[in-house]
């Protein structure tokens, strides 16, 4: 319940954006969605790492995580990633085009007499130009004429920044600017009149909300197709295809880590055998010991701890063109109907390992379930990397309050440390899951 009431703070503060995109700072409204996210955040990490008694009062395990379900869930957790990422994008995106409209200038403007109207460039300082993969535009600062304030007709000179997909001229027509009659000194914003009502405390323009409508439709649909593939439980016939299969009876006896050596990647031939760090669960049996290399994201003594003495068969099937050391998918197939997907090493020929020989499909095949649940926090692996993440949620929370809104150095730093953050926070996770591999690599001898 916590991580949907969490995603729920994030889905209202993307709403409060777009029926409100500007308002003053601070900004009470999204500062609630912020708050209301930190404390279920805040509710799951305390229930996760079992410091928080339920009301039967008994802790909460260390491995809660996802429940058991019928398919592999770590094999859907890069796109699991890279979806929340590009959710999370969405409003941080509109939150700086929020933070980028809302300046003193605007602030300063709204709280005179304000009007809108068509302007006439009378002059151009200077113009940018700026190519991109999407066009060339061009930033000018010019001198407008505005009409004055209706007492006696006389026309304004107002100073102003315009962003143009064609050079500007002197004596170019304007759609219009918004500024103060009685105040102009404070200048004049030039926009049209879509954004204006943006600008005035009124919903995201229709621009800007197909732009963020258009940018989602990509990501999601490769989403939705590369998800279609993963969604379904696995099987020894779907995981061995029409190879000849083995399968070996085995007990789980504990977690281990190691180089877990593939095949080269089939578009890079060139390539030799992929190498990685990866955990794995110790399996014995009576011909011998072998390691079930699994997913980098699990925690191998958590799950190892779960299903200590448990047995089970090892199915995989052995590549004859591949050297005995290189891995293959491999289905550990518990005896209560459960399952753990991996690779391990086939062995030689005269590996007394190497199992007995078994025909697909089974006749007796049950429905098959995951096992579960994972152990989504590790503090080790997770805890040092929460520091990044928590500096990203504080410079947020700075640019809502308003901190640097003048578009100053301090606001460049906030939006830096929004996005850094959690980058830092990432690679730091990853160099301790190697760090915690390694040594528990090297406890194994």
């Amino acid at each position: 319940m916590a991580p949907v009431l969490a995603w729920a703070g994030a889905a209202a503060f993307l709403i409060c954006l777009l029926v409100r995109k500007v308002a003053p700072y601070p900004r009470w409204d999204l500062l609630a969605c912020l708050g209301f996210s930190a404390v279920a955040f805040l509710a799951w990490w305390l229930r996760a790492t079992g410091r928080w008694r339920s009301r039967l009062g008994r802790d909460v395990p260390p491995a809660l995580g996802l429940k058991a379900g019928r398919r592999w869930w770590p094999s859907m957790r890069n796109l699991y990633a890279a979806l929340a990422g590009f959710t999370l994008f969405i409003p941080f995106a509109l939150l700086i085009f929020s933070a980028s409209d809302n300046t003193p200038q605007l602030a300063a403007i709204t709280r005179h007499h304000y009007r809108f109207a068509p302007v006439t460039i009378m002059k151009i300082h200077h113009s940018y130009r700026n190519q991109s993969k999407t066009g060339t535009t061009y930033r000018s600062l010019v001198t407008v004429e505005a009409p004055g304030d209706g007492k006696d007709g006389k026309a304004l000179r107002l100073k102003g920044t315009v962003t143009t997909s064609d050079r500007l001229t002197s004596g170019h027509r304007l759609t219009g600017g918004l500024y103060a009659p009685d105040a102009p000194s404070l200048g004049i914003i030039l926009t049209n009149r879509l954004q204006l009502a943006s600008l005035l405390g009124g919903p995201t323009s229709p621009g800007e909300m197909g732009g963020l409508a258009l940018f989602s439709v990509v990501p999601l649909a490769v989403f939705l197709i590369s998800a279609k593939g993963k969604s379904e439980p696995m099987t020894p016939e779907s995981v061995l295809g029409d190879a000849p299969g083995r399968r070996l009876r085995v007990h789980i006896a504990g977690a281990t880590a190691g180089q877990c050596r593939t095949a080269p990647d089939p578009k890079k031939p060139s390539q030799g055998p992929r190498t990685e760090l990866s955990p794995a669960l110790r399996l014995s049996s009576p011909e011998g010991r072998r390691d079930l290399y699994i997913d980098r994201c699990l925690d191998p003594q958590a799950l190892a701890a779960a299903l200590e003495g448990r047995a089970g068969w090892l199915y995989w099937a052995p590549k004859a063109e591949d050297p005995p050391d290189w891995c293959v998918d491999s289905l550990l197939v518990l005896d209560d109907d459960r399952y753990v997907y991996g690779v391990t090493p086939p062995g030689s020929a005269a590996d007394a390992r190497q199992g007995e020989p078994v025909d697909l499909p089974l006749p007796d095949a049950r429905p098959l379930r995951a096992v579960g649940p994972y152990a989504l926090w590790q503090p080790a692996v997770h805890g040092p990397g929460m520091y990044g993440f928590g500096l990203g949620f504080l410079a947020v929370c700075l640019i809502v309050a308003g901190v640097g809104y003048d578009g100053g150095p301090l606001f460049g730093m906030c939006c830096a440390a929004a996005v850094g953050g959690p980058v830092a926070g990432l690679l730091l996770i990853q160099r301790r899951r190697a760090v915690c591999l390694r040594r528990l690599a090297d406890e194994a001898g």
